[in-house]
């Protein structure tokens, strides 16, 4: 990849991510549905949706791979995705979120 990412670059690696977790994530969801029905919009909509960190991680890993992303823009995906929408790493918090709704 070029020296630097635009911004349009950034937005379609980062769904790329969030697709492909959500799709593996425990009950597996549609990122653009959740996104256009509105459930994106409910706060921590993405705690009622399990994936191992590790699977998480990966799943970075192999899409900044294949978008040929530099070792800094990897480490800063990491960090948009742990910070942002992913599901939640731990089943427990998953269960408690779909039990309450």
């Amino acid at each position: 990849m070029n020296d630097k990412m635009n911004d349009k670059q950034i937005e379609q690696i980062i769904m790329e991510i969030y697709r492909r977790m959500f799709k593996e994530a425990e009950p597996s969801g549609d990122i653009d549905k959740i996104i256009k029905s509105g459930e994106g919009q409910e706060p921590n909509f993405f705690m009622k949706y399990y994936l191992c960190e590790e699977r998480q991680k990966k799943i970075i890993e192999e899409v900044c791979k294949k978008n040929k992303c530099k070792k800094r823009d990897i480490q800063k995906f990491h960090a948009t995705c742990a910070l942002g929408s992913s599901p939640t790493a731990q089943r427990e918090v998953m269960l408690r979120e779909r039990r309450s709704k």
